[in-house]
């Protein structure tokens, strides 16, 4: 590998067993935005590569279990055709960088895997572990993750129902914030993430795709150190208000729905990807018809931007043009920026070249 190249992976965060691995599976060269798809899809984050052997050995069936590992969100039956949707994330790095909008932004997250599960939200929960309050630095966090947890609940209209909190010096400066959203939904309502139908159009709805976030996945699953609590860049930041509408156009978005999924860590490569592997087929992307807020982006920071409140459809492709207005009459944007295909490839064009050819289950499951 090309020694700009093995530099760039490093610099992604990847490692060097990881770069090594990724040439011998393609068998050349990785481009740039290659490696960073990569550096983002195997970030513990994404991937749960150290995490993953201990929680496989994890009870995940039972007969009132609907939806487990690999789903939106868990979802259990609770009766009369009626399941619980839920989702627990925690948002501990982006939190200690930026208390404010890593706490908001991590719940809007959870809340858009909810609604990607086909439910309606109903509630916010809260777990939380600071450092000792008497420190000036830990206060700061404190209140910043407490605003940040309840100014997105609140307008986007949900309650935070609950929680625990807990001060003890060995998390000062690297907090614990974990968040849990619930929502109800029909059992014949759930939906389901696996793309599929040769041709379908691939649709992206919400915000514009910003800088944001860029690689926030890989940054969140490195060790806090002095030097990466630095780096606001990396945090996401929210809209609830768009989240707001976002929510109301997905639950009501029916005519031909075949699979979703929320674009949350890793962003566009991450719903794309890990979709196309889900099905079992491929999806070409066009990041020249990406929405975007800001000049100048590479194909790169498009392509693992965490710009928050988005969402990534699969669309039958004769309804395409119908979801995009059904979209824009909330108030939504949405632009088609793919098609399904059968190649079982994660593809991407960028000014017409192609810059990323990736077999879409090595992105998903690689590591």
């Amino acid at each position: 590998m090309r020694k700009d190249l093995y530099v760039t992976g490093l610099q992604f965060g990847l490692k060097e067993n990881e770069l090594a691995h990724i040439e011998k599976e393609l068998g050349r060269e990785p481009r740039v935005p290659e490696l960073a798809v990569f550096a983002g899809m195997w970030s513990e984050h994404c991937s749960y590569k150290s995490s993953k052997p201990r929680l496989m050995q994890m009870p995940r069936e039972a007969a009132y279990v609907l939806a487990g590992p690999g789903s939106h969100a868990g979802a259990v039956d609770v009766g009369e055709g009626w399941a619980v949707a839920f989702k627990i994330e925690s948002h501990n790095h982006p939190s200690a960088v930026e208390p404010f909008q890593g706490a908001a932004t991590g719940v809007g997250g959870i809340l858009r895997d909810v609604i990607a599960q086909g439910a309606r939200p109903v509630l916010v929960m809260d777990s939380l572990c600071f450092g000792d309050l008497a420190t000036a630095k830990t206060r700061h966090i404190a209140e910043g993750v407490v605003a940040g947890i309840a100014g997105y609940g609140n307008a986007i209209g949900l309650p935070n129902v609950g929680g625990k909190t807990v001060y003890d010096p060995r998390y000062e400066g690297n907090p614990l914030v974990n968040a849990l959203a619930a929502g109800l939904v029909r059992h014949d309502g759930m939906r389901t993430a696996r793309a599929r139908g040769l041709g379908n159009a691939v649709v992206y709805a919400g915000a514009s795709t910003g800088r944001d976030g860029v690689l926030g996945a890989a940054f969140a699953s490195e060790e806090l150190t002095s030097d990466t609590a630095s780096e606001r860049s990396h945090v996401q930041v929210g809209d609830p208000f768009t989240g707001k509408k976002l929510m109301e156009a997905c639950l009501a978005f029916h005519d031909g729905l075949i699979a979703c999924q929320d674009m949350g860590a890793c962003g566009l490569t991450c719903a794309a990807s890990e979709m196309a592997a889900a099905g079992g087929v491929g999806i070409d992307l066009n990041l020249d018809t990406v929405p975007l807020r800001e000049a100048g982006m590479t194909p790169e920071e498009v392509l693992v931007s965490e710009s928050q409140e988005r969402f990534l459809f699969v669309v039958e492709a004769a309804k395409a043009d119908a979801a995009i207005k059904h979209f824009e009459h909330y108030g939504v944007t949405a632009a088609v920026v793919g098609t399904v295909t059968d190649s079982g490839q994660f593809r991407a064009l960028w000014h017409g070249e192609t810059v990323v050819d990736l077999p879409a289950t090595l992105v998903v499951d690689g590591t």
